[in-house]
């Protein structure tokens, strides 16, 4: 039977079945369920020796799993009639329940996608990845056979522990059906976090053996500062809500306890535009899942494309068009709109707040378009030439602005300034119909102007970049643009620290976005907004005329090649 099974598996998708022959070996298997039974042991016992003993009754020392008043914080401890302390189970259970939880998503995440990461390096070391791109395998076959097979031991771990779960869940009065939402939850956030890992391996290899432990350590920094920065003053009325919509340590169910330290749920007032997701946790989770598949596919767009392909881009021009809207139209909807949208007499700093988070997430996105769209040196050399070609042959020039808005090989910055054309008209819209002041909006319309403008200056001088010679070419363009992004705003706050008096200056940094928000009291700050939008224009005219210049130049090189070899 298990001979069967073996066949079949080797049948359905022979990559998985080539991860699991790998690492299924009983020694494996054995140490694997080992610490995973260990560790679960540990946090057992860890829990129990916290209970409140009848030594604490006579000492008179207050436990938070006692049930008397609370003192200091804690509970006094009581006992019953036979003098045993009565202890909370549910509470007790239930922190069980939510500290496995997240150690188990927490570990999940993070160490399945270094596994992931670390085995397409491995891959590429061995140069075995150019050899399973030649099986007769399709790319989704072979991904799904990466993304089940390589953390196989991990699941089996996970698996292992579900019982306890189980057991201290149900203990704490949540609900099965929760519960299991929960692990949808778990599911759903892994693949995507599973399917960046493996893009990430793909596109990231030039970072050699560091590439594993920059993923998954970031990727672990991000869950652990998020849970740490937003546990205290979550709110799930912004667009900051996003963050714990991709953290599963925010998707947890709650048992209803009285506890004062729980504040679970994090989306119990949790509005999608005007629609009450968060009032029942099924719906938050399905919401949540939904957004994960969405993400999941575009990742998805770009692992077949990059894998087919190690020199295409990571998103066509179309798709990235796509991405932005739908990118918008979530975090849009997470904004606070029952403040902004339906109450009169709104907060003052509601509005730049929420154009602040939206802004900083268009940020995020923007980086991975100019990384997703911008296509290397070789792509856009061949490109020139074909172009120079085309342009001899009289194509005139309608055909080059579609080139250049729907072409893969051809630059991509036309292509970011659409893209932050339709982000750009999003936000305005929900500026404009605001119920805040007319000097609010007129703020938040120049911060969204510089936020653009920001953007195709950094796709302009990031695609300039990767038309260098130098072989470390990408290395370049990160550190550069990591560079410009970063060090401006700590340059200027040691030499100009008042942006009030040095307006100009601060305004072609990465906060000028924010200090459009919430300018400062300066007389000339509108001259200011006058010559920092000149500037920002010509600078982007000087990069672009800087990269015109230099593809001509090699488009008009390699066709001279070309006739010299016909001839």
């Amino acid at each position: 039977m298990i001979q069967a099974l073996i066949n079949y598996l080797g049948n359905w998708n022979p990559q998985l079945f080539r991860e699991l022959k790998g690492r299924f070996k009983p020694r494996n298997l054995l140490l694997t369920s080992a610490i995973s039974l260990l560790g679960q042991f540990i946090l057992f016992m860890s829990f129990q020796s916290q209970l409140p003993t009848r030594l604490s009754v006579l000492q008179g020392n207050p436990n938070k799993y006692c049930t008397g008043a609370t003192k200091y914080n804690f509970a006094e401890c009581l006992t019953d009639g036979l003098g045993k302390v009565i202890i909370n189970w549910q509470l007790w259970s239930w922190e069980i329940f939510i500290w496995l939880s997240i150690i188990v998503s927490f570990g999940l995440i993070a160490a399945g996608s270094y596994l992931l990461i670390n085995d397409l390096a491995t891959e590429e070391r061995r140069d075995t990845l150019n050899f399973i791109r030649l099986s007769p395998q399709s790319p989704q076959s072979i991904l799904w056979g990466k993304i089940l097979g390589v953390p196989a031991l991990l699941y089996i771990a996970v698996v292992l522990a579900l019982p306890l779960h189980l057991w201290s869940g149900l203990n704490a009065k949540i609900p099965l059906i929760e519960i299991i939402s929960f692990y949808a939850v778990v599911i759903s956030v892994s693949f995507v976090y599973y399917s960046a890992a493996l893009l990430f391996g793909l596109v990231g290899s030039w970072l050699g053996s560091f590439q594993a432990w920059l993923g998954s350590g970031a990727l672990l920094g991000y869950l652990i500062f998020t849970k740490q920065s937003f546990s205290s003053n979550f709110s799930a009325n912004t667009p900051v809500s996003v963050f714990g919509l991709i953290n599963p340590s925010f998707l947890m169910p709650y048992s209803d306890i009285d506890y004062q330290f729980s504040n679970i749920p994090k989306f119990k007032s949790f509005h999608w535009f005007t629609l009450p997701l968060g009032e029942n946790f099924i719906t938050t989770a399905c919401f949540a899942v939904i957004v994960y598949f969405i993400g999941a596919y575009f990742i998805w767009q770009s692992l077949q494309r990059c894998f087919r392909d190690p020199n295409v881009t990571m998103l066509s021009k179309k798709q990235s068009y796509l991405l932005t809207a739908v990118f918008n139209f979530i975090i849009l909807g997470c904004a606070d709109w029952q403040e902004l949208i339906f109450n009169i007499s709104s907060r003052s700093y509601s509005l730049p707040e929420n154009i602040g988070f939206l802004m900083v997430l268009n940020l995020g996105l923007f980086l991975y378009l100019i990384a997703g769209i911008s296509p290397g040196r070789q792509t856009l050399q061949d490109w020139a030439r074909y172009r120079h070609i085309e342009q001899s042959q009289k194509l005139g020039k309608t055909s080059l602005i579609h080139d250049l808005i729907w072409s893969e090989k051809s630059p991509g910055i036309l292509a970011i300034a659409i893209n932050v054309i339709i982000s750009v008209t999003c936000l305005s819209c929900f500026v404009l119909i605001s119920q805040v002041s007319i000097e609010n909006k007129n703020n938040s319309w120049i911060a969204l102007l510089f936020a653009g403008s920001l953007a195709v200056i950094y796709a302009a001088l990031t695609q300039l970049i990767l038309f260098m010679k130098n072989e470390q070419r990408q290395l370049w363009a990160t550190g550069v643009l990591m560079a410009v992004i970063v060090l401006p705003p700590i340059f200027l706050g040691i030499f100009f620290s008042r942006p009030e008096n040095y307006a100009v200056v601060w305004l072609f940094s990465i906060a000028a976005p924010l200090i459009a928000l919430s300018p400062p009291t300066s007389d000339g700050l509108s001259f200011a907004y006058f010559l920092a939008i000149l500037g920002h224009f010509a600078l982007t005219g000087f990069l672009v005329s800087q990269l015109s210049r230099k593809l001509k130049k090699a488009g008009e090189s390699a066709t001279k090649t070309l006739l010299a070899a016909v001839n």
